[in-house]
């Protein structure tokens, strides 16, 4: 963590740190591209998606703003078949743990998306004492 930092780093940050860590390899905030695509997206590829933001844990009523809560996010790992998911999905860990402050892996699931015919690596992310992003 750089000096003078608090909590976990930003989830755009993240999006930042994995997309310098994993070039050539896409990595998007959100869902948000797919949305309005006619086709589907090209693989590989990571997406970067908030599950929960959580303040309950910091409550306090003489505290000001600005807020600050625990946060999972979810890092989709995306590719055509299942061991080249599984690589993709060891180097954004290594990546996490790498470029990335405050966040530990909670879990992950192996998912396959009959639709997309294609292999999900999906991983839970915690970070604690973050501003919402």
């Amino acid at each position: 963590m750089p000096a003078g930092s608090a909590g976990a780093m930003p989830e755009r940050a993240i999006v930042q740190a994995l997309a310098a860590a994993l070039a050539p390899t896409p990595v998007h905030w959100g869902f948000a591209p797919f949305e309005t695509a006619a086709e589907p997206p090209s693989l590989p590829l990571v997406v970067v998606q908030r599950l929960t933001y959580s303040t309950a844990a910091y409550e306090d009523m003489c505290r000001e703003a600005p807020y600050i809560g625990d946060c999972v996010v979810l890092l989709h790992t995306w590719a055509l078949n299942y061991e080249a998911a599984r690589a993709l999905a060891a180097d954004v860990r290594q990546a996490m743990a790498d470029s990335v402050w405050g966040w530990r892996l909670q879990q992950e699931a192996d998912l396959y998306e009959p639709n997309f015919r294609a292999w999900r690596i999906e991983a839970q992310w915690l970070g604690s004492a973050l501003q919402p992003d």
